[in-house]
């Protein structure tokens, strides 16, 4: 199938992660989307594989699209059962000494208790720099220490040109990301229930509080509510957050959905919100529109084979299937031959092994760049013979060097002994020999 100009503009300017193609479909996709924001990226949500990029791995400052990881790390803390979503918290007259007056916020008063979940939402829909600085210090007693944590977690998930210094993103020249690392973030954010039943919502109304009626925010997500600005809506959005200062500029994290599909565009240093919610809508769509979804593993998928120790029942060799669904977007025209599939599977494995245990994984490759991957795990149950811990004990032994020396050193000395007793035992057979031979020459005299 021959690649359209189009596409090979494409391919060469935004380093594309392809995916694998059931069949050739000749179709020519419109043109990337022309974008003024200084720097912007699309991945596919399901694998992270970059689509669309520019300046992508340039030092931005985020603003409050910070707010996505402090929601994701005060998520965590939920998770680890270290807090609860309601769980109330208030603001310190600390922390409201912190905050800049002009920026925004949901209007907590000093004293005034909301629950983590009505914070999370005041902090992601109204983007609220109280509701920040309120979360980090519920959680992590300080906000240093909850920045701290935000550190740590943007390490965890491998965002490696980002670093924070605050909870809520007002600007600091040593609070930085990347488009690339923004994505990413975005991406494993969305993968939380209740982040993203929160960042889809067009507004919320806030339960009123010990010093506060109910409280109601529009989302300052356009792509998501029609309620201030309607003609930046997109009917397929699904999120995420905005953020601006004088020093990053408009910037937009947001993602959409359709017909399977799930992508994700980071736009920063837009020159204001109709760019930066335009640019991000073009961008959206050029995902949903010009790739198309493709099955790359079907969960129980059989992807290989391993051999088996130490199985009760006499079982040598057990099948291994894909652990989950695996679908990537892909140019739609894109070549299929192009497509290698690379199992990484051991030699063989010991029992006992459970049904469904992790024992390998299969990369999809394109081109040679890694495009997705699934586990490999076991499709049946598989028990250890009654002997077998005899067997693995002793394969745990050999592999000290100091015990293989004592082994190799008695078999040489048992070598050697059994050596000399032949040696020896040859020695006397010849010396008897000559004796007879000796015997029978002679000739005794005769009287």
């Amino acid at each position: 199938m021959k690649k359209t100009k189009a596409f090979a503009r494409v391919f060469a300017a935004s380093l594309l992660a392809f995916v694998t193609i059931i069949g050739s479909i000749n179709i020519t996709y419109a043109e990337k989307p022309q974008i003024t924001a200084t720097a912007a990226i699309l991945i596919d949500a399901q694998t992270g594989n970059v689509l669309y990029e520019k300046n992508a791995e340039k030092k931005m400052y985020p603003a409050s699209t910070t707010k996505i990881m402090t929601a994701l790390v005060a998520l965590d803390a939920v998770k680890n059962q270290e807090i609860s979503l309601e769980q109330p918290l208030g603001l310190s007259d600390a922390a409201f000494k912190t905050l800049d007056a002009d920026g925004s916020s949901i209007a907590l008063k000093v004293g005034e208790k909301m629950t983590l979940k009505g914070l999370l939402e005041g902090l992601l829909i109204a983007s609220g720099n109280d509701a920040a600085v309120v979360i980090a210090e519920g959680i992590s007693g300080t906000t240093q220490q909850f920045v701290q944590r935000m550190n740590e977690k943007a390490a965890e998930i491998g965002l490696e040109d980002t670093v924070f210094k605050n909870p809520h993103g007002l600007h600091d020249e040593e609070h930085y990301t990347t488009a690339k690392d923004m994505a990413r973030l975005a991406q494993v954010a969305m993968q939380d229930a209740t982040f993203r039943s929160i960042v889809e919502c067009a507004h919320i109304y806030l339960p009123a509080t010990n010093m506060s009626d109910q409280r109601y925010f529009i989302n300052t997500n356009n792509l998501v509510s029609r309620m201030r600005y309607p003609y930046y809506y997109y009917d397929k959005a699904t999120g995420i957050k905005t953020g601006s200062t004088d020093a990053a500029g408009y910037c937009l994290v947001s993602s959409a959905e359709d017909k399977g599909k799930s992508v994700i565009a980071v736009v920063f240093d837009a020159e204001d919100i109709a760019v930066s919610h335009n640019e991000s809508k073009a961008i959206l769509e050029h995902g949903l529109t010009d790739f198309a979804l493709t099955q790359l593993a079907k969960r129980d998928e059989i992807f290989g084979e391993v051999k088996v120790k130490q199985a009760a029942d006499g079982t040598d060799h057990i099948l291994l299937s894909a652990k989950n669904d695996l679908a990537a977007l892909f140019a739609k025209n894109a070549d299929p031959e192009k497509i290698e599939v690379v199992c990484e599977i051991p030699e063989k494995v010991r029992a006992p092994i459970s049904s469904g245990q992790t024992i390998g994984k299969a990369e999809f490759l394109y081109e040679g760049k890694k495009v997705g991957e699934v586990e490999l795990c076991s499709t049946v149950e598989i028990k250890r013979h009654f002997l077998g811990f005899i067997s693995t004990f002793f394969e745990w032994l050999w592999n000290f060097k100091a015990v293989k020396f004592v082994v190799f050193t008695a078999l040489a000395l048992v070598v050697a002994f059994v050596g000399l007793i032949i040696i020896g035992f040859y020695r006397a057979i010849k010396k008897s020999k000559r004796k007879k031979r000796r015997q029978n020459r002679y000739n005794p005299p005769r009287y």
